[in-house]
């Protein structure tokens, strides 16, 4: 079944009495070319298996069922999940799970599984910070995710995007754009660009802080108010004189004018220890 086609997919919306829900964030992925692209990225084998968030009308399942040994797609729609039952129930490698992206417990799937998924905006973030901080989070996740968060994700210190969500995955893990997709890759087309990224863990962390807890707080005052210097965000939100932290900066090296967007990953953990060592 081509579901790609225009006619196909208004024949299946009617055959499953399905309208678009947007309070669930739904554009459907119809480009077998990007679903190409997101397969390629997930580089995935006979011997692995692949969780698919949000598999829509099924277009990006049919090839993670070609090239993965097992594919469960988590679907929030029931009337969906029906429509993907009868394309793909048959087959003995395929799961499949009415379920809620951001109340499902990872903890279930097997070591070692990888994520695709084509994120409804509005779960992209919280969606992302759950495989992060869950117990068994994936070597590796390929998402669709508007082109605003792609950038966020992969911007480095200084750059417009750069933010606490770019320091907090960047310090899990090594974050790549694959590609572009326009809004005409989608049914109903959205208003704004998306982009496929790639999310691959470290294997061992680059940035081992003391205390992981004291740098996401201090990451949380820096991009908390980005006009303002560091030295007084940190000072007052950590319960240190700012003479103190101005001299941690000044033994780092650091400017005492220094902005929280202007810091890597790397030098927050460092500044982390050097502040915790005061505390």
């Amino acid at each position: 079944m081509d579901v790609t086609k225009p006619g196909t997919i208004k024949e299946l919306l009617a055959k499953y009495n399905l309208s678009i829900r947007k309070s669930w964030g739904q554009n459907f992925l119809l480009n077998s070319q990007v679903t190409e692209k997101i397969a390629q990225a997930a580089n995935l084998t006979k011997e692995e298996m692949v969780l698919e968030v949000g598999p829509g009308l099924g277009v990006l399942t049919q090839e993670l069922l070609a090239r993965a040994g097992r594919v469960t797609a988590l679907e929030i729609d029931p009337r969906l999940c029906q429509l993907l039952r009868d394309r793909f129930g048959h087959l003995p490698d395929f799961a499949l799970i009415n379920g809620d992206a951001l109340e499902y417990d990872y903890s279930l799937l097997p070591r070692g599984y990888k994520a695709v998924a084509n994120l409804p905006y509005y779960i992209t973030s919280p969606f992302i910070f759950q495989l992060l901080e869950g117990g068994n989070p994936p070597p590796l996740a390929v998402l669709l995710v508007q082109l605003e968060v792609a950038k966020r994700l992969a911007a480095g210190p200084g750059a417009p995007d750069y933010g606490a969500m770019s320091v907090a995955v960047q310090y899990y893990c090594q974050v790549d754009i694959v590609t572009r997709v326009g809004g005409g890759n989608f049914y109903p087309p959205p208003k704004v660009e998306s982009a496929v990224v790639k999310l691959t863990w470290h294997q061992q962390r680059p940035y081992q802080p003391e205390s992981p807890q004291l740098m996401f707080r201090i990451i949380k005052l820096a991009f908390g108010q980005r006009r303002k210097m560091l030295k007084n965000l940190v000072a007052k939100g950590v319960g240190l004189p700012v003479t103190t932290v101005v001299q941690v900066l000044e033994e780092m090296g650091i400017s005492p004018g220094v902005r929280g967007e202007e810091l890597s990953v790397s030098l927050y953990s460092e500044l982390s220890d050097r502040l915790g060592a005061h505390l």
